[in-house]
């Protein structure tokens, strides 16, 4: 067995027996893609196997960014069998964002866990080492003080300043742990999300870390936004270009979806989104689909756009100040 085996062994062990608590009986379904690293899916259904489960591979096509939240009609009612999701689709968006999987974490018949967007690299090394019982506990704390607020406001050096009002929706505790039905995770992981009332927030958001499908911008990106909408987006660079496609040509991709703040102190900053978003002191942005959220507007893409150095205060508490935690 080769050392690169014998990592993702390790994470696919953590996966399936700790942070999902796979028991004996239950179903668990994996959904891939053709882009999946599918040795980590082998390994995924091997540790299901040896709980005392059954697992279900499914691999569903590609989807371009027009339909990129849809599942398969035999994927969707697959999962109205199963008790576990596990996502680990690499060109497809991510299947715990598809309105049949968030109708099934309402009624608490599913729970899962998203390793969607990541290769090798991220099940083995940086924030997978995390230790995810301390973040869990973390990333209550910091759900406390966002649950009792009313307002949130974001700036960054590079000149973000974003306020908006706290949305009705429960704060996500995404810290790695999603062992009962209803909840979700994602591995790595390390953050607390919420969904900003729709229509509220206003300001400018500066991009300056890496962002969904696009990866790192080679000069910031700046997006106006007013009535919770972007309503322009400025910048010459690549990035800037295609972000400004996205938004005029995908129905609702310019809405504000989340606020998100990353606590996993061992994520690398390697420009890849999935590992940025969680690494300690970061917040990302998402644009596009608010349904997992607890909003109502629909669209095919979920962005994140990573910030660096960000200061958030809710209710005046500052809860980051320059990248830096404070939740004391």
């Amino acid at each position: 067995m080769d050392p690169r085996t014998i990592d993702l062994t390790r994470s696919a062990e953590m996966v399936v027996r700790r942070l999902l608590a796979v028991r004996p009986g239950e179903h668990v379904m994996i959904v891939c893609d053709p882009g999946t690293e599918m040795d980590m899916a082998y390994l995924l259904a091997g540790m299901v196997e040896s709980a005392g489960a059954e697992y279900t591979i499914a691999i569903m096509p590609s989807r371009d960014r027009s339909r990129n939240n849809d599942l398969p009609p035999t994927i969707e009612r697959g999962l109205e069998a199963a008790d576990c999701l596990i996502g680990l689709t690499r060109f497809s968006g991510a299947p715990t964002y598809a309105e049949a999987v968030k109708r099934l974490f309402n009624a608490r018949r599913l729970r899962a866990i998203s390793m969607v967007f990541r290769g090798v690299e991220n099940f083995t090394t940086g924030g997978a080492l995390a230790d995810y019982n301390a973040l869990y506990a973390e990333g209550q704390r910091l759900a406390a003080i966002w649950r009792r607020g009313r307002h949130i406001r974001v700036t960054t050096p590079a000149g973000t300043d974003l306020t908006a009002e706290i949305g009705q929706a429960e704060p996500i505790v995404e810290c790695g742990f999603a062992t009962e039905p209803g909840q979700e995770a994602a591995f790595p992981d390390g953050e607390v999300s919420q969904g900003p009332n729709e229509g509220t927030a206003e300001g400018t958001i500066v991009v300056d870390g890496p962002i969904c499908y696009l990866g790192q911008p080679d000069t910031p990106v700046v997006l106006r936004v007013a009535g919770g909408r972007v309503v322009a987006v400025e910048g010459s660079g690549r990035a800037a270009e295609e972000l400004r496609h996205i938004v005029e040509s995908i129905e609702n991709a310019d809405n504000i979806a989340e606020i998100g703040i990353g606590l996993n102190g061992l994520c690398l900053r390697n420009g890849d989104f999935e590992e940025e978003k969680k690494a300690r002191g970061n917040v990302h942005i998402a644009l596009g689909d608010n349904i997992f959220y607890g909003g109502h507007t629909r669209s095919p893409v979920h962005i994140d756009m990573v910030l660096y150095a960000p200061t958030v205060t809710i209710d005046g508490q500052e809860v980051v100040v320059r990248g830096e935690l404070r939740l004391s």
